[in-house]
């Protein structure tokens, strides 16, 4: 593997910036949350679906698939930097021959998620020469965890947070990811107390989601296509407690596997839809 230039040598003056690009969209939003603008990031278009925020810089060029990036377009264009992730390695030493390759994420370290979350915001930040500016990310979602113990105290029953896989099946998180963060540090409880995969969610029916008929349900957007409309005609989706009772949210969408924005923009977003039941 070629030596990656680590900074101070990355960074050869004070106005200079490493050109970082991303396949993990994860690493993306962090590096905007950095004030780093991505060189180029894998699939902008399903980016902007299923993370939306915070948006990608028009200047940033989309670099294919995360899982099979252009190597045509990387290498006539290449960054300084390509930081990958363990899921989508398998291109990795081709990439190699044309730019310097870091593996970073916060799901292949055998870490809880925030823990791990964390050192893949100082790594990413020590490469990119915004330290400082890690540090105050991570103040502020200490301080909107905070925030949010305090404004979930009264939240009288437990929540399930799910994605709609279709319209009979969902994923519901639980141990071993960002909703395991929100609920560890505040009073929310979790109504699935199930296994979970290496992601932290299990997929179920949604007759499930009756084991616990005193919990709200909180759904994270994007719907797959035609589930909308179906669940309005689904018997079972009908009949669970949570929607004969009006229990049932919606949220936009957050990117439930990222980094500290997303985390951010999950906790704020469960307070609101739970502060309106």
């Amino acid at each position: 593997m070629a030596t990656v230039p680590w900074l101070p040598a990355l960074v050869t003056d004070a106005d200079a910036t490493p050109r970082i690009a991303a396949t993990n969209w994860s690493v993306a939003e962090t590096l905007i949350a950095l004030g780093v603008t991505p060189y180029a990031v894998a699939d902008i278009p399903n980016y902007n679906d299923w993370v939306q925020s915070p948006a990608i810089p028009p200047e940033t060029f989309d670099m294919g698939l995360r899982d099979q990036p252009n190597l045509e377009l990387l290498a006539q264009k290449p960054p300084d930097l390509l930081i990958s992730s363990a899921l989508f390695s398998r291109d990795n030493a081709r990439l190699d021959r044309m730019t310097s390759v870091r593996l970073i994420d916060n799901f292949s370290s055998g870490q809880p998620y925030y823990q791990a979350t964390l050192a893949m915001t100082r790594e990413i930040a020590k490469v990119s020469g915004t330290s400082d500016r890690a540090e105050a990310l991570i103040a502020r979602t200490d301080r909107i965890l905070a925030s949010a113990a305090q404004a979930l105290e009264s939240v009288d029953a437990p929540v399930y947070i799910v994605q709609f896989s279709d319209a009979q099946h969902v994923r519901v998180f639980g141990n071993g990811g960002m909703v395991e963060t929100l609920t560890g540090n505040t009073p929310l409880e979790n109504a699935w107390t199930g296994p979970t995969n290496a992601w932290g969610f299990a997929s179920i029916s949604i007759d499930r989601l009756a084991e616990r008929p005193d919990a709200y349900i909180v759904i994270i957007k994007p719907l797959p296509r035609s589930v909308g409309g179906e669940l309005s005609d689904n018997r079972i989706w009908q009949h669970l407690p949570a929607v004969r009772e009006g229990r049932v949210s919606e949220i936009e969408p957050v990117w439930i596997f990222g980094g500290l924005l997303s985390l951010q923009r999950l906790t704020e977003s469960v307070v609101g839809a739970l502060g309106q039941h």
